[in-house]
C-alpha cells in the first residue's frame, strides 16, 4: 500500500514540474532582464513558481490525505468482514449450542417425567419382584436400551435368580446359574461389592479385568440395588443410549438404584406378611392354594413363551403307619426333613409345595418331562438314603412320584387341572407298581 500511494505522490509531482517548466519556456520574459544598462529580476516569474509551489504542497498533502484514506478505507472493509465472518461463526456456534441445549433439555424433561411416573407407579406396587420389573422397564426407558436384565439376589443360596430381561435369550437367562462374587463376573462382582461395576473401567484395571473372563452375559454395567447393606439386586444393562455419556449413565443408574431401595423398604416388609400367608407353618414350603395360583400363572407363561414345564406329585410311603408306630411328632419330624430334602433338589425358579397330608408337589419350569423325571428319581434316592432321627430312634420312609408335564411342542394348551390330574395318575400308578419308585404319566 505504501509503494502505490508514492507512485501516485511523484505522478502529482512530475506533473507540477512540468507545468512549471512549461510555463518558464513560454514566458517571453527571462528570471533576468538587462534593461538600460542594467540587470532587472522579473518579479512575475518568481511569484508564479511561488504559487506552483505553494499549489504543489497543497496537491501533494491533499494527495496524500485521499491516498490515506483511501488505505484506511480498504483496512475497515478488510476488518469488517473479518468480523462479519466471526459474528456468522459465532451465530452458527450459537445455533448448535441452542439445538444442544434444546435436545439437553428434552432429555432431561423425558428424565423427569419417567422419573416422576416411575414415583407413582412405584407407590403402588406392594410386591418386590413386581416392584424390580418395573425398575427395569424404567432402566430400558431412561437409557434406551436394547439388552437389560434384573437378578434377585436369594441371600441363603447366595446366588443371583433371574426376574425379567429385555433383548437377551429368556429361556438361556433362566437357565442361568450365578452366583455372588467374583466366579460369575461383572454381576457377581457388584453383588458382592453393592457398587456399580462398569466394564470399561474394569477391562483398563489390571489387577481386576480377569474378572470379566467369568462372564456368563453380555454386561456393560451391572448396578446393585441396596436396602440397608444388602445387595437384593442387580440391574444388568447390556447397551445403552450412545447419545450419553458414561457419567450420564451412571447417574441415571444410581437414581435407579435408590429410587428402588427407598421403595423396597415397603415391599420388603409387605412381602414377609405375605409370604407367611403362602406358607405351610410345619414346613414352611409353600401351602396348596399358591400352588395352585402359581401353578396356572407359570403354565401361562410357559405357553407364551413356548418353553416346557415339569410337575411331579410325590407321597410319603406308608406315612398312616409310621404316624400309627410312632406318633404324630414322628410324622411331623418325617415331613420337615421331607421339605429339606426337597428344598435341597430344587432349583431357583422352582416351587415346592406341601399338596396336603404327607403328599408335596414341585413345579419345575423350563424343564421337561425327561429332565422332572431325573429330579424326580433324584429326591427319590435320597430319601431311600436318608435316616429319619426322633426320639433317640432311626426312621426310615420311601417316596412314590409322579410325572408330568408340558411340552410346547404338543400342540394345544392343556388346563393346570388335567396336568395335575396326569401326575396323581402317575403317582397313583407308582402306588400300585410297588410304591419307592418313578412314573411318569403316559398320554395316550
Amino acid at each position: 500500500m505504501f509503494e502505490e500511494n508514492w507512485a501516485y505522490r511523484i505522478i502529482v509531482i512530475l506533473s507540477l514540474c512540468i507545468l512549471l517548466v512549461w510555463t518558464y519556456l513560454t514566458n517571453e520574459n527571462t528570471l533576468i532582464n538587462y534593461l538600460g544598462g542594467k540587470f532587472v529580476l522579473d518579479t512575475r516569474l518568481i511569484w508564479q513558481v511561488g504559487i506552483f509551489a505553494l499549489l504543489s504542497v497543497v496537491l501533494f498533502y491533499l494527495m496524500q490525505s485521499t491516498l490515506d484514506y483511501k488505505a484506511q478505507n480498504v483496512v475497515l472493509k478488510k476488518y469488517l468482514q473479518q468480523l462479519q465472518q466471526e459474528l456468522d461463526e459465532e451465530r452458527d456456534a450459537l445455533k448448535d449450542l441452542k439445538s444442544d441445549s434444546s435436545e439437553e433439555l428434552m432429555r432431561l424433561e423425558s428424565f423427569i417425567i419417567t422419573i416422576s411416573d416411575m414415583a407413582k407407579q412405584i407407590s403402588s406396587v406392594l410386591e418386590t419382584s413386581e416392584l424390580l420389573k418395573l425398575l427395569l422397564r424404567k432402566t430400558v426407558d431412561l437409557l434406551n436400551s436394547q439388552k437389560c436384565a434384573i437378578f434377585r439376589v436369594d441371600k441363603k443360596r447366595n446366588t443371583l435368580v433371574p426376574l425379567d430381561s429385555v433383548g437377551y435369550d429368556k429361556t438361556r437367562i433362566q437357565n442361568l446359574t450365578l452366583a455372588t462374587g467374583e466366579a460369575s463376573g461383572q454381576i457377581g462382582c457388584a453383588a458382592e461389592s453393592g457398587n456399580l461395576v462398569v466394564r470399561k473401567i474394569m477391562l483398563e484395571d489390571p489387577v481386576r479385568k480377569h474378572i470379566l473372563d467369568n462372564d456368563k452375559i453380555e454386561t456393560v454395567y451391572a448396578q446393585p440395588i441396596v436396602h440397608e447393606s444388602d445387595t437384593l439386586a442387580v440391574i444388568c444393562v447390556g447397551d445403552a443410549s450412545t447419545e450419553l455419556t458414561s457419567q450420564q449413565t451412571a447417574r441415571i443408574l444410581s437414581t435407579l438404584a435408590n429410587f428402588g431401595s427407598v421403595a423396597l423398604t415397603n415391599t420388603i416388609l409387605v412381602d414377609k406378611i405375605r409370604e407367611q400367608s403362602r406358607r405351610d407353618s410345619l414346613t414352611w414350603l409353600y401351602n396348596h392354594q399358591f400352588f395352585q395360583d402359581m401353578l396356572g400363572r407359570l403354565l401361562g407363561q410357559a405357553v407364551a413363551d413356548k418353553y416346557p414345564l415339569g410337575l411331579v406329585i410325590l407321597d410319603i410311603d406308608h406315612f398312616k403307619k409310621l404316624n400309627d408306630n410312632y406318633g404324630h411328632q414322628a410324622g411331623d419330624a418325617v415331613l420337615k426333613k421331607a421339605a429339606e430334602i426337597l428344598n435341597s433338589e430344587s432349583g431357583a425358579s422352582d416351587i415346592t409345595a406341601r399338596y396336603g397330608g404327607e403328599e408335596f408337589v414341585m413345579i419345575l419350569p423350563h424343564m421337561d418331562e425327561r429332565g422332572a423325571y431325573e429330579i424326580a428319581e433324584k429326591i427319590r434316592k435320597a430319601f431311600e438314603e436318608t435316616a429319619f432321627g426322633f426320639g433317640g430312634k432311626v426312621l426310615k420312609a420311601t417316596v412314590s412320584l409322579g410325572v408330568s408335564g408340558f411340552d410346547p411342542a404338543g400342540g394345544k394348551r392343556p388346563e393346570k387341572n388335567i396336568l395335575i390330574k396326569q401326575a396323581d395318575d402317575a403317582l397313583y400308578a407308582a402306588k400300585e407298581g410297588g410304591r419307592n419308585r418313578t412314573i411318569v404319566y403316559k398320554k395316550a
